[in-house]
């Protein structure tokens, strides 16, 4: 297949995603392949001759491979995490808290925010820690009021507790 061929599948994918940007670069290097002027692309382009030079210099030395990059270039924020520090994290939470230096038997997600810091020095959101567990494939219960007649009725107590409980194994381990 020779690179003009992949230039227009290229163009086909741009179109399908809705792509502007990928549909504008690869335009510009049709036309350029094309024998048009740089001068007349960036015209047509909207763009100044020096964007249409560091396209090519950059097509030139990345390849086609760079254009195949580029649909998904700038999808939202990137993750603070590596997928190595993810895959480890994982491992971490299965051998619970004990293990790692906590005291209680159960995650929560102050614990686990913890354990990330300690380990990665990496900083999350308590409240976007269930998204992230979630990816992971962990399952969370929220915490109930617990009473108990007899100290009720004595004291007229309850005890609540705000966090979330981790399972230490993914959903589709603890379903079994």
């Amino acid at each position: 297949m020779s690179i003009v061929d992949r230039l227009k599948k290229n163009m086909a994918t741009a179109l399908k995603l809705s792509n502007i940007c990928l549909y504008r670069l690869t335009q510009a290097l049709l036309w350029f392949s094309e024998c048009m002027r740089i001068k007349e692309i960036a015209r047509l382009m909207g763009v100044c001759e020096k964007t249409i030079i560091n396209w090519l210099k950059t097509f030139m030395h990345k390849g086609v491979g760079w254009l195949i990059g580029q649909h998904y270039q700038g999808r939202g924020r990137k993750s603070k995490l590596t997928k190595d520090q993810k895959n480890k994290l994982v491992e971490l939470i299965k051998k619970g808290p004990e293990d790692n230096g906590f005291h209680c038997g159960i995650w929560n997600t102050a614990m686990i925010a913890e354990l990330i810091w300690l380990k990665f020095e990496v900083r999350y959101n308590l409240n976007y820690l269930s998204s992230l567990m979630k990816k992971l494939g962990f399952s969370y219960q929220k915490a109930r009021f617990v009473t108990d007649r007899q100290e009720e009725e004595k004291s007229g107590s309850r005890y609540f507790c705000e966090s979330l409980f981790w399972a230490s194994q993914p959903k589709q381990a603890a379903k079994t």
